[in-house]
């Protein structure tokens, strides 16, 4: 399990209840403080932050905020309980730049720490806007402890804490698709891997921008890389806010993230003294009988005009003694295929991305924009954050939205998770209907939902967390 966890941005969120990170409050699922206030709401009031199911901690367990001079033992048993290597001094150096202590829990047996869950403060894009969002991120529990609730337990401290701060979503990468289903979390967007053989590299047509390439050096790429991660993730829904921190973070290029490939190679477009793309990349040099077969993996690629983002994908498929490039985390919707002559390139392979969370259901609907104006009454289903559970009035449309508490007949109901799985426009209300995942109630409900909820581009997150 690599260290650090890739990030993403940080924006300003409320202070923790305590006010301080250390010892949890007695009753450590309740934190102290007012509910933080979640949009128009008509009717009952919700239940506060930690009215959730009670969850006792196990005999003899203590779950609490690591301090830092813990790190170490923190990220060893992390690392132990992913079958890893120990950390370095170096990696160590990288994660304490953006961990942020007062949210990195660990369960504690006596000295030893037996388990671990931490979480980021994001900003990501929705369609229409950004929202606070906490990166969950670094779970695991150690063998000799599983199976006794110390995950059910760090999800509930976890999520009353984010609804306690205002933020309205939660969001994490899944090692295994079935753990977090049952917390609320949906999968929510989607990515690919791609391979090209660069036997079958040609574009159908020639570049036809104005802008140049260069390698470029750290600093360089730190300033460089954040105007243009900046301005790509405002339009794009799922991808989440980089400052200065945070990309020096994800250049830090430690031994093992190379796997025995070379160091990063940094290569940016611009024209005219103003970024466009960018483009971080890795070879690996082999031969065979035939000659050379080195394979170039693209670590990241994010572009802001059609002209940058073809001419570093014509950079990477030229690259030589490299007879494949390959990359993980790319958009399902890329235009790389149309970009070549052979439309059989590249081998996709689909995988699950983010899995998201809302954490205040209101508030999340009413901060996104639709691609319809619409009406929807919502009957959402919510046992683990019951602040959510019941009927919601959803009116939304391309300039404005609210959402707030309803007593009239609901058009569809559907479970927390299955509506953060919609959320971003990654999936179709008519899918999950189709899957017995959500109940149309009032005819033509699911074709609304679905006009409404459409986005131009599907959602995507290029960075790992």
């Amino acid at each position: 399990f690599p260290l650090p966890s890739i990030p993403a941005g940080r924006q300003q969120v409320r202070p923790h209840p305590t006010g301080q990170p250390g010892e949890a409050p007695t009753d450590w699922g309740r934190p102290a403080g007012r509910p933080a206030e979640t949009g128009q709401r008509i009717g009952k009031p919700l239940p506060r932050p930690g009215a959730g199911p009670a969850i006792s901690a196990p005999p003899g367990l203590k779950l609490r905020p690591v301090r830092p001079e813990e790190q170490r033992a923190y990220s060893t048993l992390m690392r132990r309980a992913f079958g890893a290597s120990l950390p370095t001094d170096e990696e160590l150096a990288v994660s304490r730049e953006i961990t942020e202590f007062d949210r990195t829990l660990a369960f504690f047996d006596g000295p030893e720490i037996v388990a671990t869950a931490g979480i980021f403060s994001y900003e990501m894009t929705v369609p229409g806007g950004t929202l606070p969002c906490g990166g969950v991120t670094r779970v695991s529990v150690l063998s000799t402890h599983r199976r006794r609730g110390l995950l059910t337990a760090m999800m509930r401290r976890q999520l009353d804490d984010m609804h306690e701060r205002g933020e309205p979503l939660a969001a994490l990468y899944a090692s295994e698709a079935p753990i977090y289903g049952r917390f609320g979390y949906g999968l929510a967007t989607y990515q690919a891997a791609v391979e090209v053989d660069r036997s079958h590299a040609g574009f159908a047509k020639a570049l036809t921008g104005s802008g140049r390439l260069a390698m470029v050096d750290v600093p360089t790429a730190v300033g460089a890389f954040t105007r243009i991660w900046e301005q790509a993730r405002r339009d794009q829904p799922g991808m989440l806010r980089l400052d200065e921190r945070w990309i020096r973070s994800e250049l830090a290029d430690l031994e093992l993230h190379r796997e025995g490939a070379s160091p990063h190679y940094r290569v940016l477009y611009q024209t005219d003294d103003n970024p466009s793309g960018f483009a971080v990349y890795r070879i690996k040099l082999a031969w065979d009988a035939s000659g050379p077969n080195g394979a170039l993996r693209l670590e990241m690629l994010v572009a802001t005009s059609p002209e940058a983002y073809a001419a570093l994908w014509r950079h990477l498929l030229d690259v030589d003694l490299m007879a494949r490039v390959s990359a993980e985390m790319r958009p399902v919707d890329e235009p790389l295929r149309f970009l070549l002559a052979d439309s059989r390139q590249p081998k996709t392979r689909i995988e699950d991305g983010l899995w998201l969370r809302l954490v205040d259901v209101p508030t999340a609907l009413a901060a996104r924009r639709y691609a319809a104006e619409g009406r929807l009454g919502l009957r959402v289903r919510d046992a683990f954050c019951p602040w959510n559970d019941g009927h919601f009035e959803l009116n939304g449309g391309p300039h404005t939205a609210e959402c707030r508490r309803h007593d009239g007949n609901p058009d569809l109901a559907i479970d927390v998770a299955d509506l953060a799985a919609v959320y971003l426009g990654g999936n179709r209300f008519r899918t999950l209907m189709e899957a017995g995942r959500v109940e149309e109630l009032q005819p033509g409900a699911v074709a609304r939902a679905d006009a409404m909820f459409a986005t131009d581009r599907a959602p995507w997150c290029p960075s790992h967390f």
